[in-house]
């Protein structure tokens, strides 16, 4: 998870990764709408199982979120929604789950 302010200069860029599955994007829409957080451009990429979502989003007046408890608080809810899409644990203790990914800036 990545939540960027210094990528452009009229929207917070955060980027989310993890495993793909139905209903992962309204998922995630759905925190943002109850952040009250507004999103001005969404770009979805999927390869295999793996999704990797990025947003421009801005507050519902316009402008960056700037405000740390904001930023963390909306972190917290896109990761709960990431993490509902990953394996429980397996019954193997050999076999490990695939850990939510990290976003990379390098396109």
């Amino acid at each position: 998870m990545r939540v960027d302010n210094d990528l452009t200069p009229h929207a917070t860029v955060v980027e989310a990764s993890g495993r793909d599955r139905p209903g992962l994007l309204a998922g995630l829409a759905h925190a943002f709408a109850e952040s009250r957080i507004t999103i001005a451009s969404a770009h979805i990429e999927t390869l295999g199982e793996r999704a990797s979502d990025v947003f421009y989003v801005q507050e519902e007046g316009g402008g960056k979120i700037t405000n740390g408890r904001r930023i963390s608080a909306l972190r917290a809810k896109l990761e709960a929604v990431l993490r509902a899409a990953e394996p429980a644990a397996p019954a193997d203790p050999a076999k490990k789950p695939l850990a939510v990914a990290r976003a990379s800036t390098a396109r």
